[in-house]
């Protein structure tokens, strides 16, 4: 109903908006609040609006109909039109009897207060604003001070007494004497500023949310049938992704040459998984190690996705998944390198990361959905998994940190300094992936009974199994893990200086650009993986290719991340790391992390980062020896295959970590 105020302008009947002449459009009123009288009124000023809108009866029948007077018809109509604060007319509330459509405006002076007795100063503080403007538009930017971040070094009037005492300052000023509001009150018009300040602070709720040190603010009420979210029926049509901080501390166990065994404590851990909504099923995961996890670590999460899974050859004696589990890309061959249509996250920093969303709309090809802001409920089946993570695995482990450092899980299951009843790791990572699998064949009463498996391959053969996969070109590179620069290829012909590029202060060449000097000066696009930079793929920028760029000795050995080499150049920067001439400087790194670790948790996260890293670029080919790796020996010895070990069954293993 759109807003219409009168004001002064005169007007008949037959000029009322065409919006206003349904009396039952109207805001209504509630009757059985009412007395007997009250609800009898109520009901007569609402027959005499009916016919007044009308504009057929003539006003004295109206008046003789429902007892209301001639001269009141105009009056009411106007009192029900007047805004509301809620942004609509007042309509029929205006009709309840003594509802008041106005503040009151005070004309007379405000007298002293005296001991004892009144002073009667109802409306001073509204009729001391209307007549010093100034004073209200003071008060007006205060109160939005106290929401609003500043550029500069400002006072914010936070506490009462201090916004009283410039609002004194403010009226002296504008030259109110002494014997008059508010001098002449006894409080000094404390308790009416106050009131003021909360009404002008609760006129916007966001505003108010920020003054009240909210960090996140609820999205507002949205009823376009537009914005509203269908439910997904169809398999991959939506999926639901974010990350969760794993409530348990890790050690990472690292074997140096000796045959002597170092367990370092992990800082934290994160999973990050995709969740299909329409059947419940966990489509791929990647566990992150750090603080945080980033836009690199989202792009292995994607990847896992798309990928067909691989089973883990896990170390744990009696460790398997239950007969039905498993991940969807593995157990139904159709749904292997399958790309999603909607993917939902939340307003993670690192969701919003460039790479992430070009990765999302030009690799998946899918539509990306952020939803509102602090609104858990949107992402519901994702947030409700990973409780269910927290409750039925991670809080029923040794040395968990329960939801709270006053949680009664983080008190029964502590091991104090015993870091050998720690889960590793590697460990770890076996366990979650079980896990996972046998989530995917556990029944679920919103399935109608069936596992999420079971759902999918229904849908699936209900559909035709009819969904969208990942080109062929694309699937034999990884794609989801490369980012793009471009370089300028450097050389110098006279100082017989071939021709190379400069990537991350390493140099970078190979035979087929070391020969040819026409190309200084000219540029190239290269795409690296961020988990090993060793090489690089150059191509021209016209598109055609170059070739792999092969890093210079001895940066070409140790296989490292971006992350590794940024750190180990800062240290050197800082003089906390010295590298030899012609040495390893990742061995070198690996060896001062591992020192570092014993006393700090974020080091033993790095080493144990970089060794997962290491481990993924290895699938399927024998592991890198890490104590040779520590030892800083040639390169034959660091990616020398350990002797293969029995895994001891670890003493946690007791526990029931599966769900129910």
């Amino acid at each position: 109903m759109k807003t219409i105020a009168f004001g002064a302008l005169r007007f008949d009947r037959q000029s009322i908006p065409q919006a206003l002449m349904d009396v039952g459009q109207w805001p209504p009123a509630d009757d059985n609040a009412l007395s007997d009288e009250g609800r009898e009124l109520l009901q007569r000023r609402i027959r005499a609006m009916t016919l007044f809108v009308d504009g057929h009866t003539p006003l004295r029948e109206i008046s003789r109909q429902t007892g209301i007077g001639f001269n009141d018809l105009y009056r009411v109509f106007e009192r029900c039109i007047t805004q509301h604060e809620d942004g609509r007319i007042f309509g029929c509330r205006a009709l309840i009897p003594y509802q008041h459509t106005r503040p009151y405006d005070r004309r007379s002076l405000v007298k002293p207060s005296r001991q004892d007795v009144a002073s009667n100063a109802s409306g001073a503080f509204t009729q001391l604003l209307q007549r010093y403007p100034d004073l209200a538009r003071w008060i007006e930017r205060k109160v939005t001070e106290r929401s609003r971040k500043h550029a500069e070094p400002t006072e914010v009037h936070r506490h009462l007494w201090r916004l009283h005492g410039g609002f004194l300052a403010e009226c002296r000023q504008a030259g109110i004497p002494a014997h008059e509001y508010p001098f002449n009150q006894k409080y000094l018009g404390e308790r009416s500023l106050a009131t003021y300040v909360r009404t002008l602070a609760n006129r916007n709720f966001d505003a108010a949310a920020r003054a009240a040190g909210a960090r996140q603010i609820g999205h507002r009420w949205r009823d376009d049938p537009e914005t509203v979210r269908k439910p997904a029926t169809r398999p991959y049509e939506v999926v639901e992704f974010d990350g969760h901080k794993v409530d348990v501390r890790l050690t990472l166990r690292i074997d140096d040459p000796f045959g002597f065994e170092t367990l370092l404590v992990l800082h934290r851990i994160w999973i990050l998984l995709l969740l299909d909504v329409a059947t419940r099923a966990v489509i791929g995961y990647t566990l992150s190690l750090g603080h945080e996890y980033n836009k690199d670590d989202i792009a292995v999460a994607l990847q896992a996705s798309l990928m067909p899974h691989t089973a883990r050859a896990s170390k744990i004696p009696a460790l398997t998944i239950r007969p039905g589990g498993g991940f969807p890309s593995a157990v139904i061959p159709e749904t292997a390198w399958a790309c999603w249509g909607t993917f939902r996250f939340d307003a993670a920093r690192s969701h919003f990361a460039t790479a992430t969303l070009e990765r999302l709309t030009q690799v998946v090809g899918c539509a990306t959905d952020n939803g509102p802001l602090g609104q858990k409920n949107e992402r519901a089946l994702i947030e409700r998994f990973f409780d269910r993570i927290a409750s039925h695995f991670a809080h029923r482990l040794p040395a968990t940190t329960g939801r709270d450092p006053r949680a009664v899980e983080r008190a029964l299951n502590d091991v104090s300094g015993k870091t050998s009843l720690m889960m590793t790791l590697d460990e770890l990572e076996d366990v979650i992936d079980v896990v996972l699998a046998d989530y995917n064949g556990e029944p679920h009463g919103g399935l109608g009974g069936r596992t999420p498996l079971e759902a999918m391959q229904f849908l699936l053969a209900r559909e035709d199994g009819l969904l969208r996969t990942l080109p062929l070109a694309r699937r034999s590179t990884l794609c989801l893990l490369q980012e793009a620069r471009v370089v300028t290829i450097r050389g110098n012909v006279s100082r017989g200086e071939r021709p190379h590029i400069n990537f991350e202060h390493v140099r970078y060449d190979s035979r087929v650009l070391s020969g040819i000097a026409g190309l200084i000066g000219k540029q190239l696009r290269i795409y690296f993986n961020v988990k090993d930079i060793r090489h690089l793929h150059a191509f021209h920028m016209d598109g055609s290719e170059l070739g792999v760029l092969t890093a210079a000795r001895p940066w070409c050995f140790t296989p490292h991340s971006l992350r590794v080499r940024q750190e180990i150049f800062s240290l050197i920067h800082q003089r906390k790391l010295a590298v030899r001439e012609g040495s390893d400087p990742v061995s070198a790194w690996f060896v001062y992390k591992k020192n570092q670790a014993r006393s700090h948790t974020r080091d033993a996260n790095d080493l144990a980062r970089m060794l997962s890293d290491r481990a993924k670029l290895h699938q399927g080919l024998p592991a890198p020896d890490v104590a040779d790796a520590s030892a800083a020996v040639t390169r034959e010895a660091q990616t020398a295959e350990p002797p293969a070990k029995t895994a001891p069954r670890p003493p946690w293993l007791t526990q029931i970590f599966t769900f129910g």
